[in-house]
């Protein structure tokens, strides 16, 4: 900080224990410590401290609170990391702007939410935890968590179905080229490998299906461990909180997309009547049909 002009040293002969001298004001002696720049301030330097807008809402020991003699130590880093403003890592997160649903510092707001609604975050955050935003975030989780587990559930029932698919099918066209088996062997490979294909391809999608899901569920668990990390101070749970949202948000999304893939083509061999007539057509025998034109999906309470 710059030397204030027209300032003179003054008296250090009041108060008791070791004086400290403004930092910026040699010989002057300090009446605040400033957290955020961890400098020690005189009177003037105080108020001008104060009307500066990118310094006006620091963090000042003032009175019984002053440290005289051993300032008080920087912040540690997992708190630093969590109140540290994202677009500018030098500052703080002190204020929410309501409008943009943001987190914003000092910075942030005078280049970007100046003329926006915006709320102190030590005033709201104390009150946070018991209100209806915290509520309704665990609420959101706990219901992404039981749609994954009804997911897995659902995946699980496709899976016995598509197996007890296959083999009934398979077994339906083994019974039927008993009575053609002469003809009927290569094109019986075909719809074998047909079905297989549908198979291999259903069971792939639902199994990565399943991957994607448990990767969103140790999402989840991990967005939940942080914000149990923070629940003892109300400013950076309020901080973790909204950072949450975002992420659960955008998780959300991706469980929407994941249930409206969930299910399997049914198929099943279709019988060609004709048969006995057309013995000799090298396109006889039977073909691989669906029984629906879409894929059977599993009956979910999707979000919202």
């Amino acid at each position: 900080m710059a030397e204030v002009e027209g300032r003179r040293p003054a008296s250090n002969d009041v108060g008791s224990g070791p004086t400290m001298h403004c930092n910026a004001c040699p010989g002057v002696k300090a009446t605040a410590f400033c957290v955020d720049c961890h400098d020690y301030l005189c009177t003037d330097c105080t108020c001008y401290h104060q009307r500066q807008k990118i310094t006006k809402m620091h963090t000042l020991l003032t009175g019984d609170k002053f440290p005289a003699g051993n300032p008080p130590k920087r912040e540690e880093d997992k708190t630093k990391s969590i109140r540290k403003c994202s677009q500018h890592p030098n500052e703080k997160i002190k204020v929410y702007c309501q409008g943009h649903n943001t987190l914003c510092c000092v910075v942030c707001i005078m280049l970007q939410h100046e003329q926006c609604s915006k709320t102190y975050i030590p005033d709201i955050a104390e009150d946070f935890k018991t209100g209806p935003d915290y509520g309704k975030l665990n609420t959101d989780m706990q219901s992404s968590d039981q749609l994954i587990v009804d997911c897995l559930s659902e995946i699980d029932k496709c899976l016995k179905a598509v197996g007890t698919l296959k083999a009934g099918e398979w077994e339906t066209l083994k019974k039927y080229r008993v009575r053609i088996i002469e003809y009927l062997d290569s094109r019986e490979k075909e719809l074998q490998a047909e079905m297989q294909q549908t198979h291999d391809e259903d069971v792939a999608l639902l199994h990565e299906l399943q991957k994607q899901l448990k990767t969103r569920r140790s999402e989840l668990e991990e967005m939940r461990t942080k914000l149990t990390l923070y629940e003892n101070n109300a400013i950076e749970l309020f901080i973790a909180a909204k950072r949450t949202c975002s992420q659960l948000s955008e998780l959300q999304s991706s469980l929407q997309k994941i249930t409206e893939k969930i299910g399997y083509r049914e198929y099943a061999i279709v019988r060609d009547t004709r048969m006995d007539t057309i013995l000799q057509d090298k396109n006889g025998f039977a073909r691989v049909g669906l029984a629906k034109d879409e894929t059977i999906l599993g009956k979910l309470c999707y979000l919202s």
